[in-house]
């Protein structure tokens, strides 16, 4: 039976009309002409983050991002930099990935110029001033993800040692205390010089903008940046066999349990097979986890799948809040939800659901500037650019017959590592091993 019989007939996603363009340096130069938006969005991505950092700069992608909203040599003190920047009424942030630095401004279009030549100061004229204010602010960031004893309770963090061992993946993009209390202004400076130069970088506009004109405020702003190149990146090594266990002890009135399963990235030809595996996992109240554990059962409130893509690794996980009461039969009942997807494919209505809001979800993308320019203009800095026309003819021609091979494949104990972070947490591992069989991890 051909999953074509469970497509959502003839509805095509088209591309959204967008504009390039190269700069002398290599920077790439986006347009999405939106003239229906009041303002400008407008963001810069670099082909940076923790996954290019070595183990004694752990963290210091993320330590530059704080530090460039730190004052420019223009306006040194940072208050007076987003005072005007604010006076114009923009708002800008940043955010520190695992491959990809982004910035982002949005103002009112009359603006533009004015607010995006101030944006700019902060990547070819930073300050760098106020380090030592700035790693305090970073470290006790780091303290959310601790403990009362100082022990990182993260789940995703604890499982990266375990998924990518020795790699820079496994590490938190916040990096390690012992790192950052050595990062200072030349290391940074040095950081700001290689990555953060024109071939390495992307910027795109999103709203009442025009292209040509945007490309000349592109190059005033930017042009200056050397080329560089395209920072390459290093395949992580394979995971030692499982299954692993690990626990962590925290003083809260629930149990967080998490099943991490490794796989391959975005550029993997299984990609939207586990994606449709997530799907079915949990993409609704329908779907699979929380009809099970939360509608029919009552055992959780809280309860979730994620699929987590890198350029060439990624991460499926399963996970619950849970009570000491409830916890050995949630684990069950995860492991049940997985075998259920190891033995059966989808019926066609689950699998009509799913393909319609997939459908849904994808087409809306076109509506939200932020996910176009992941799409069209962040992928292309790893040379993984796929139109939305193309990802869904993918999914539309997936075979529901084949997800349980895979599911199969991917959820093996040897590919599996169970975080327990709770109350006594590490007492308690030995309810849940029996049920799989393992070692502990401490």
């Amino acid at each position: 039976m051909s999953s074509a019989l469970f497509a959502p007939a003839a509805l095509p996603i088209p591309d959204p009309e967008y504009q390039l363009s190269t700069l002398p340096n290599g920077l790439l130069v986006a347009t999405f002409a939106m003239p229906w938006l009041h303002e400008v969005g407008v963001t810069l991505v670099v082909r940076a983050g923790s996954r290019y950092e070595s183990e004694a700069q752990a963290g210091i992608a993320h330590f530059l991002e704080h530090m460039l909203f730190k004052g420019t040599q223009t306006i040194p003190d940072p208050t007076a930099l987003h005072s005007c920047l604010e006076s114009m009424a923009a708002d800008m942030n940043a955010a520190t990935g695992q491959e990809s630095n982004a910035y982002w401004i949005t103002l009112p279009p009359r603006y533009l110029a004015e607010g995006l030549a101030t944006f700019c100061e902060m990547f070819t004229q930073p300050a760098l001033a106020g380090v030592e204010t700035e790693r305090q602010v970073i470290l006790e960031e780091m303290r959310e993800d601790e403990n009362e004893r100082g022990e990182n309770i993260n789940a995703t963090t604890l499982s990266g040692e375990l998924l990518w061992p020795g790699h820079p993946l496994a590490r938190s993009v916040l990096g390690t205390p012992e790192a950052i209390v050595r990062i200072d202004v030349p290391a940074l400076r040095a950081y700001l010089d290689h990555y953060y130069r024109g071939a390495n970088m992307a910027i795109a506009f999103c709203g009442p903008v025009q292209h040509e004109a945007c490309l000349a405020l592109a190059e005033r702003c930017l042009g200056g940046l050397p080329s560089g190149r395209r920072e390459p990146t290093s395949p992580p090594p394979p995971m030692n066999p499982g299954p692993h266990w690990l626990a962590v002890d925290d003083q809260t009135s629930q149990f967080s349990l998490t099943l991490f399963f490794r796989t391959g990235g975005y550029q993997d030809p299984l990609f939207y097979h586990i994606a449709a595996l997530r799907r079915l996992l949990d993409d609704g109240f329908s779907s699979r986890l929380h009809a099970s554990l939360r509608e029919q059962r009552g055992l959780v409130y809280d309860v979730w799948s994620a699929f987590t893509a890198h350029s060439d690794s990624g991460v499926l996980e399963v996970g619950a809040s849970v009570s000491l009461d409830n916890l050995t039969t949630v684990f069950v009942a995860l492991q049940e939800q997985l075998q259920w997807l190891c033995t059966n494919p989808p019926p066609p209505d689950e699998w009509q659901r799913l393909l319609t809001r997939w459908h849904a979800n994808l087409i809306t993308t076109l509506d939200r500037p932020a996910e176009l320019i992941e799409r069209y203009v962040s992928d292309r800095l790893f040379e993984a650019m796929e139109p939305l026309s193309v990802a869904w003819d993918r999914i539309s021609q997936l075979d529901p017959r084949q997800l349980p091979a895979i599911a199969a494949q991917l959820t093996q104990a040897t590919n599996q590592v169970v975080v327990l972070v709770g109350p006594n947490a590490r007492k308690k591992l030995s309810l849940l091993q029996g049920r799989v069989g393992g070692r502990v991890v401490h």
